[in-house]
């Protein structure tokens, strides 16, 4: 867990570097009390430019950032603020 902890943070401040002027990101890794929670059951705690786990990154990430994917079939991002809506293509 603190491995992930440790994952969390460096993957916050090599975005927030990457990314140059004009950076939205808050610096800080939206945790759940168990250190490793999904930020599908923490909307209402994480804030837009956190650095968040999902496992739905096209609904969750701001593509204008890193994504990286681990071992856990989920990924780590920054937050976009909100869950974007279901794509539906219609036939």
């Amino acid at each position: 867990m603190k491995l992930r902890i440790k994952n969390v943070l460096i993957l916050a401040a090599t975005l927030s570097v990457l990314s140059g002027c004009g950076d939205k990101t808050s610096g800080m890794a939206c945790l759940g009390t168990n250190n490793d929670s999904l930020v599908e059951g923490m909307q209402d705690i994480c804030k837009a430019g956190d650095a968040v786990a999902t496992k739905h990154p096209a609904y969750f990430c701001d593509f204008n950032y890193a994504i990286a994917y681990n071992d856990y079939n989920s990924a780590m991002c920054i937050y976009n603020g909100a869950q974007k809506k279901e794509r539906a293509s219609k036939n």
